[in-house]
């Protein structure tokens, strides 16, 4: 399992430090990105945030980059807390490889889909933050959210 945690930490570090460049951050975190966007466009899906388009094509923004978007034309206080930080469920997903495919692949030797397995759970973890847009986009929704579940705790004790 440590070999398993330093390969994924390794790739985590191949990640950040291609950050310097646009090209190569776009390229080696496509498969996350790709992930980050599904996710929103899943979640907004299934609760009517109602996505209008999605976008894979890195684009100059300020001074960075952002390297895909999912636009939405029925964003609410009530949809878009669980659709801007969808992302997080990558996590679980990121989890789950290292459980279920990470870890059986080390054990039977097998260590070229071992490397591949560790990028993968690196990309769903590299990708699994909401962006500072994500969050703008959020508006007063997680207050609207905590606020119910304050409500909620509060009946209950």
């Amino acid at each position: 399992m440590t070999a398993s945690i330093v390969l994924v930490a390794a790739w985590l570090v191949v990640m950040r430090l291609a950050r310097r460049s646009a090209w190569q951050i776009a390229l080696i975190s496509l498969p996350g990105t790709a992930l980050h966007e599904l996710s929103h466009f899943l979640i907004g899906t299934l609760l009517l945030a109602k996505p209008v388009s999605v976008s894979l094509i890195p684009k100059r923004k300020g001074n960075g980059w952002q390297l895909g978007a999912v636009e939405f034309t029925g964003l609410n206080i009530i949809n878009a807390a669980p659709v801007t930080y969808a992302p997080l469920l990558l996590v679980g997903l990121a989890w789950l490889l290292f459980d279920r495919w990470m870890m059986p692949v080390f054990k039977a030797g097998g260590y070229s889909v071992w490397v591949l397995s560790g990028y993968a759970v690196a990309c769903a973890l590299f990708s699994c933050l909401p962006s500072t847009t994500d969050i703008k986009a959020s508006g007063l929704s997680p207050f609207a959210w905590g606020a119910v579940c304050y409500g909620v705790w509060w009946l209950c004790h």
